[in-house]
């Protein structure tokens, strides 16, 4: 039986159940199952043949498909229960799931498919309405964030007009498949009440750790209901226990675009040192808008409680990178710290679906005698698997608790000092991957690695060879999505990890993550490290034991790992080490040495180093630019000598080394990193999910002055936005055009949707776009080939607004163009987007053989055609 089955969903109408019936939603029409590629872009099999919009519904009409007996899929008409859900199994008399799974695995099991339900309105009106258990649903035609994993936050909300409406739902599963959809008419509760509708399940608030909150940032899920743009939300706290207590709340100023969801930030204060470890604190947040103050206002009520720094673990909040209020668990150690730079920190990562905060995970560990234990959240249970702002957000929580030591009493700052610099990595199943990737990415850090459970890749995890569309696909389109994802493929990573103890933790039985990762990572350090010692790699595979067990992280044998390393100085660098990274953006280098530019974009980077006392002998491979970081207990040699060229040691930011002829004569770069502005480097190399590693703003177009077209880019804006909250809980501004001020480009990542005919912010920025592509009205041209065939999408990356911001624009020949375009854009982990991809007609069940043109920019934000695909068919 497959693993991966779905979540059977009970839905909890978390606040938002009111006395209104719900609009009942009883039959469904199913067409499925058709194959699924793990993390794939369109790839629906019955695009081919219209799509779910064109094709006739019902009937005898079949399609093909991979996985059923007789390879035919046919319509399915199916009844929710009684609370909206629906269960959909294909048992073995339809599909040999056992045959299928025996060659390809869980990955081959897991299948996509539509279904459709109709609802009538008796006159026009504002409706809710909330899909669980699927990641995508529309209603008519308007794209919406649907809530995957179930957990009551996401909804959205509609004015529609009186007559018949079509709910159309993509689902998928592994052998079965389910999801639960309510729709409720709002206009009654919005004639009394506030559009702002705070939920109580998404609500981030810091502990109250002797007496003082922990951090002062909170914030709270917003929902605008209502069909006008709110800009003056507020929110206030009353305290309902104890009555004498005040909380002081001041709003960050937050503006909700109709049917958006982000968090509300505020700033927060108490003073409660009678406050004992347990107690607890009841408080009312109210939600308001003074331009609705004639209306009711919405409220969640929230536990708080006390906890005592020197035992409890406790909750301490911080701004993201993205400006977002996020926060993390910490547990201080058992004794002041012995070490002169602070405390060191057993920095944890959890798994899938697990909640940081939870007892489970932060009781998983015992209180460590000298260090820190830090429990970072990837901003959500699931996230992006620790990777782009999942793993951003881990390494702010760690810099945010070293520099500003959040929850620790003033008394205890200097005795319990933190230090970002001696860290040991570990984690569990999706945070076991996520520690692999901190070693093999930050290992200069490291005083040892644990991880647990933990995969290397996803396309190793779940493999990608079974992809819909990967049958059509030219070996070199292939290999640029590929390198597109290459930085989080651990394994090759393997180089820098040599020198620093490893212990791998797992059960010999886990069929969720096979040990096989865990062993084959091990083998990699030992072969480079030519040594086959256990001492390298310790295995520790406990015998008969599954995916979880008591202990898994936390027994005798962790914790004398832990015990053995956690005070030492940082481990002494090999004699001879292998610098490695598919990109300087997410890598921080190995024994100082960082690599900031490559030769040729997302190819590998290599720098061999060989120590010879105070002299260091470097050989390069495909570097452009690198220099030397230094901290306290990091080596750094007086005197190097690159590629046959002798330097004396300067160090970043100020000096870097370049090569910038590219013909390994090096030079000394007096530039304090000025080079950046107009060349790529770390800040500014994509791929193009790295434009969501900053603050963010959407910016849809209306320079075509047409309310149609108008609407739909606000859909896609709204949709896009509310995806990274409900995926990474960003809180993004959504505008139009001509709302958009320029200064938002010296602080924020720009989505900008519609090219320069069609959005006033594409056009201004037009001269900024990449060398090599341009727009002639709605189409584009890459490497002078214009692309003007209709349900034709662009989107691509570059750095605009004359600094280290990245913009990414999307556009179409038409409105189907224009809505690949939108689908292309990456919410999830490792999904394959380079810089730019144009998808044709093609692409929608053809997947990436679908695609156009497909590439990176060079360093100098130039098309290259040796770093592109762009086809003379179209």
């Amino acid at each position: 039986m497959n693993r991966l089955i779905f979540v059977v969903l009970v839905l909890v109408l978390v606040g938002i159940a009111r006395a209104q019936s719900n609009i009942p939603l009883t039959a469904w029409d199913v067409i499925a199952p058709f194959p699924l590629g793990m993390r794939e872009q369109g790839a629906d099999p019955l695009e081919a043949f219209g799509g779910i919009f064109n094709i006739p519904r019902g009937g005898i009409l079949t399609y093909p498909t991979d996985l059923v007996f007789g390879g035919r899929a046919a319509w399915q008409s199916i009844q929710a229960d009684s609370s909206g859900s629906v269960t959909i199994q294909y048992n073995s008399s339809y599909v040999d799931w056992d045959l299928i799974e025996g060659w390809a695995g869980e990955a081959g099991s897991m299948f996509q498919g539509w279904g459709l339900a109709d609802f009538s309105i008796a006159q026009d009106t504002q409706i809710v309405l909330f899909c669980a258990g699927v990641s995508v649903y529309y209603l008519d035609n308007i794209i919406l964030r649907g809530d995957s994993y179930g957990v009551g936050y996401m909804w959205n909300s509609l004015s529609v007009s009186a007559g018949n409406h079509t709910l159309r739902v993509k689902f998928s599963g592994g052998e079965e498949a389910g999801w639960q959809c309510v729709v409720q008419d709002n206009t009654g509760f919005l004639a009394s009440n506030s559009p702002l509708f705070p939920f109580s399940s998404d609500v981030i608030l810091p502990d109250i750790v002797d007496g003082q909150f922990s951090a002062p940032y909170g914030s709270i899920a917003v929902m605008n209901q209502g069909s006008q743009l709110v800009t003056d939300a507020v929110v206030e706290a009353v305290v309902l226990n104890p009555t004498n207590l005040t909380i002081t709340v001041s709003t960050l100023p937050t503006t909700f675009g109709p049917s958006q969801t982000r968090p509300l930030a505020f700033n927060l204060k108490v003073n409660y040192p009678e406050c004992q470890s347990g107690d607890k604190v009841e408080v009312v947040f109210v939600v308001f808008s003074k331009s609705y103050a004639g209306l009711t206002a919405n409220n969640v009520t929230v536990t708080l409680t006390c906890k005592k720094f020197l035992t409890d673990p406790y909750c301490y909040t911080f701004l993201d990178f993205d400006g977002s209020v996020q926060y993390s668990m910490a547990r201080a150690p058992v004794y002041p710290c012995t070490q002169p730079n602070g405390c060191p920190i057993l920095f944890t990562l959890h798994g899938a679906g697990v909640e940081a905060s939870s007892n489970a995970w932060t009781y998983a560990y015992s209180q460590q005698n000298y260090s820190y234990t830090l429990f970072p959240t990837n901003r959500r249970a699931y996230g992006f698997d620790w990777q782009n702002s999942g793993f951003f957000n881990a390494l702010n929580a760690l810099l945010s608790f070293t520099s500003l030591l959040p929850g620790v009493p003033a008394s205890n700052k200097t005795a319990y000092a933190a230090n970002q610099y001696r860290v040991i990595y570990a984690g569990h199943s999706m945070g076991g991957h996520g520690c692999w990737t901190f070693s093999s990415h930050y290992p200069d850090r490291a005083l040892a690695f644990a991880p647990a459970a933990g995969w290397i890749s996803m396309e190793t995890y779940l493999p990608y060879f079974i992809r819909v569309g990967d049958s059509w696909i030219d070996p070199y389109v292939k290999q640029i999505m590929m390198a597109s994802i290459s930085d989080w493929n651990d394994d090759f990573y393997t180089p820098n990890m040599v020198g620093v103890p490893l212990l791998i933790r797992m059960g010999s039985d886990d069929d969720n993550v096979p040990p096989f990762h865990l062993k084959r990572m091990a083998r990699l350090v030992q072969e480079l490290s030519h040594n086959a010692s256990t001492a390298i790699a310790q295995v520790s595979e406990i015998p008969g034991q599954g995916h979880w067990f008591n202990g898994v992280v936390d027994d005798a044998i962790m914790q004398a790992f832990f015990n053995q390393h956690i005070l030492n100085n940082l481990p002494p660098l090999p004699q001879t080490f292998v610098v490695t990274t598919m990109n300087p953006g997410t890598s921080e280098g190995r024994g100082g040495v960082k690599i900031l530019q490559f030769t040729i974009p997302y190819r590998a980077a290599r720098i061999k180093v060989t120590q010879n006392g105070n002299q260091w002998v470097l050989k390069t491979e495909n570097v452009r630019r690198f220099g030397f970081d230094s901290f306290d207990g990091l080596l750094t040699p007086s005197n190097i000598i690159i590629d046959g060229t002798p330097f004396t040691t300067s160090l970043l930011p100020t000096v870097n080394y370049c090569n910038l002829n590219n013909n390994f004569q090096w030079a000394v770069c007096n530039d304090n990193g000025e080079w950046e502005q107009t060349e790529r480097g770390p800040k500014t190399y994509g791929p193009m999910i790295n434009v969501i590693i900053n603050p963010l703003v959407i910016v849809w177009g209306t320079k075509d002055d047409n309310p149609a077209l108008e609407a739909v880019r606000n859909n896609i804006a709204t949709f896009l936005a509310n995806t990274f909250y409900f995926q990474e809980r960003y809180s993004i501004p959504i505008m139009p055009d001509y709302l958009f001020d320029p200064t938002i480009l010296e602080t924020s990542n720009v989505i900008i949707i519609g090219g320069p005919e069609t959005n006033f912010v594409a056009a201004k920025l037009e001269p900024e776009f990449p060398n090599g592509l341009s727009f002639v009205g709605q189409n584009v041209s890459i490497g002078g080939r214009v692309f003007d065939t209709p349900k034709t999408g662009v989107l691509f990356d570059f750095q605009c607004g004359g600094n280290l911001s990245l913009c990414a624009v999307m556009e179409g020949t038409d409105l189907p163009g224009l809505l690949k375009a939108a689908n292309l854009f990456p919410v999830s982990s490792s999904v394959t987007v380079p810089d730019f991809v144009v998808a044709g007609p093609e692409w929608g069940y053809a997947g990436a053989g679908g695609l156009l043109a497909a590439g990176f920019w060079d360093n100098f934000w130039s098309y290259d055609p040796s770093l592109a695909y762009v086809t003379t068919l179209y």
